[in-house]
């Protein structure tokens, strides 16, 4: 049997995508006079400078920890991510 001849396999690769590394919109923001939000945050700069930790190095993984206390802390009206009402069902 013979094969059929195939020319050479050429691809073209597209740019890499770059995507920023966090978006600021997303981050959430301390509750205003919340000293536990306000201690957070604090927190979550030093960890992400490196100023302010023992050792002097940044930790990214305890600054998104850091956020998620500030997202998941409770509040006094309860500040969510998503709306009170339930989403209205179109027919």
């Amino acid at each position: 049997m013979s094969r059929p001849y195939l020319p050479p396999h050429r691809s073209y690769p597209e740019p890499p995508v770059v995507l920023p590394l966090r978006a600021p919109s997303l981050e959430p923001t301390p509750v205003e006079g919340c000293a536990v939000c306000a201690l957070a945050a604090a927190w979550r700069r030093a960890y992400r400078t490196g100023k302010g930790t023992a050792d002097g190095r940044t930790d990214h993984s305890a600054a998104v920890d850091c956020s998620l206390e500030i997202r998941n802390h409770p509040h006094e009206p309860r500040v969510m991510g998503l709306p009170i009402n339930i989403p209205a069902v179109r027919p």
